[in-house]
C-alpha cells in the first residue's frame, strides 16, 4: 500500500499554515517550514536565504502550498514585500522545479484584483489584475511566474486568491465592518479548499477565489466549483446581525469601498 502524499507547507507558522498543519495531518505526511526552531518534528528549519536550502527542504516532496510571505495591503512601503513576496516566490518554483515537485499551490490573495471591489466591480477568476497594493501586486508577479513555470517547465500551479482569513475565527471578531460577510473563509472551507488543490487531478494552471459560501460573496467560485470541486459549507451570513450591529466600512487609500448585498 503507498503510504499518505508527502506536502511541504511554508510559513507554517502563520494564521493559514497553523490550520493546515493542524487539519491535513490525517490526509498528508506533512513537512512544515519556519523561521525559528519549533517544537515539533514535523517542522523544517527554512530561511530562504539560499536557493539550495530551499531545493533541500522540498526534495522528496509530491506538493507544496507556499503560504510564506508578508500580508500586510495597507502600507506604501515597497522594500518589506521585495524579499518575501517577490524573491522568495521566485525561490520557491525555482526549487520546485529543481527538486522534482510535482505541484506547487500558492496563496495569493483577493488583492490582486482589490480595486474592483474599492469601485464597486464584481471580478471572477478571468477579470484582468487590478491590484490594491504593493501587496496585491506582489500577489499579481506570483501568479504570473506560475504561470511561466507551468507552461515552460510543467510545473502544475495552482494560485489561490484568498479571501479573509485568521486563525480559528469567526465574523464576528473581525474589525473590517460588514466586509468580512463577503470575504470570510472558514476553517473548515480553508481545509477543504487546498486539500482540494492539492488532490485534484489534470490541472497544469490555475487561479482560483478562495471564500466561503457567503451569500453576500464578491468573487465568483465557479471554477473553483468545477475544476478542483471545492464545496465551501459555511455562510457568513449566519453571522449577519452581530457584525451589522457593530457597524464599520471598509476604505483603503481614501476609497471606501461600497458594501455587497
Amino acid at each position: 500500500m503507498p503510504g499518505k502524499p508527502k506536502v511541504l507547507i511554508t510559513g507554517a507558522t502563520g494564521q493559514i499554515g497553523r490550520t493546515l498543519m493542524e487539519d491535513l495531518d490525517d490526509a498528508y505526511d506533512l513537512t512544515g517550514t519556519s523561521r525559528r526552531p519549533q517544537d515539533d518534528d514535523r517542522f523544517v528549519l527554512l530561511k530562504y536565504d539560499n536557493l539550495d536550502d530551499v531545493v533541500a527542504a522540498f526534495s522528496g516532496q509530491d506538493a507544496v502550498v507556499h503560504m510564506h510571505a508578508k500580508a500586510n495591503h495597507d502600507t506604501d512601503a515597497f522594500d518589506p514585500y521585495l524579499v518575501p513576496n517577490v524573491i522568495d516566490v521566485y525561490k520557491t518554483y525555482e526549487a520546485a522545479r529543481l527538486a522534482g515537485v510535482k505541484r506547487v499551490v500558492f496563496a495569493s490573495s483577493n488583492h490582486a484584483t482589490g480595486w474592483y471591489e474599492l469601485v464597486g466591480e464584481r471580478c471572477d477568476a478571468e477579470s484582468v489584475f487590478r491590484p490594491d497594493s504593493f501587496y496585491g501586486a506582489a500577489k499579481v508577479w506570483g501568479e504570473a511566474l506560475g504561470r511561466y513555470y507551468s507552461d515552460r517547465f510543467g510545473l502544475e500551479v495552482i494560485c489561490l486568491r484568498i479571501g479573509s482569513y485568521q486563525y480559528r475565527e469567526k465574523p464576528p471578531s473581525w474589525t473590517s465592518g460588514v466586509r468580512i460577510l463577503s470575504t470570510w473563509l472558514s476553517d473548515r472551507d480553508l481545509v477543504q479548499l487546498v486539500r482540494r488543490s492539492i488532490d485534484a487531478p489534470d490541472i497544469k494552471f490555475g487561479i482560483y477565489y478562495g471564500i466561503s459560501n457567503n451569500a453576500r460573496g464578491y468573487w465568483d467560485l465557479t471554477n473553483a466549483q468545477s475544476e478542483l470541486g471545492y464545496t465551501p459549507e459555511d455562510n457568513a451570513e449566519d453571522y449577519a446581525a452581530e457584525v451589522l450591529a457593530s457597524g464599520g466600512g471598509y476604505d483603503l487609500w481614501g476609497f471606501k469601498a461600497p458594501p455587497a448585498s
